[in-house]
């Protein structure tokens, strides 16, 4: 009987690793290279939203694509986040996270993160379909997801967070 070892990776591996990965659960996901132009410019203008939402917010900021450390055996690279707090502390939960859906990514985004990101405290998690020109978006409840919101042109908004947010996806599908 044949047994199958996987090996358990950890930050420190990551961080020697060469391209782009993220490390879930002590197991290596490949990044695509690049992202295509219409990923890029849909992720942009989420972040453009977000970041307008919290001109006046000095606790608060809007980032694309930066690392979060959860453990030492997992940190991941979301597609746009807000996070409150030391900007540059990689281990800060973020309190909002949009992941840009594509061919590649469902199961990781639709699943994998979904459990990670649910496990971690992430307070509001959106799912973007740029082909439908839609986004769900779940809101952490009692340790459950729920599913708040199902846009396609409308305004998603917070009020129970450090800063109020607003996004605006009839902006982000033009």
């Amino acid at each position: 009987m044949a047994i199958e070892y996987l090996e358990h990776y950890t930050y420190k591996d990551y961080e020697k690793w060469e391209g782009d990965w993220e490390l879930i659960n002590g197991y290596p996901y490949a990044m695509s290279p690049f992202a295509l132009p219409s990923h890029q410019r849909i992720s942009g203008k989420i972040f453009r939203e977000l970041d307008e939402s919290l001109d006046n917010c000095s606790e608060c900021f809007a980032l694309i694509e930066s690392e979060v450390k959860f453990s030492e055996d997992t940190v991941v690279r979301p597609d746009v986040l807000v996070k409150c707090g030391e900007i540059d502390d990689i281990t800060l939960t973020p309190e909002i996270i949009f992941e840009v859906v594509s061919e590649n990514s469902i199961r990781r985004d639709e699943i994998v993160k979904f459990d990670l990101y649910k496990k971690e405290g992430v307070m509001y998690y959106g799912l973007v379909y740029p082909n439908e020109k839609r986004v769900k978006i779940y809101k952490l409840i009692n340790g459950e997801y729920i599913k708040i919101s199902d846009l396609r042109d409308g305004i998603f908004k917070t009020d129970d967070l450090t800063c109020d947010i607003k996004v605006d996806f009839s902006k982000v599908w033009l």
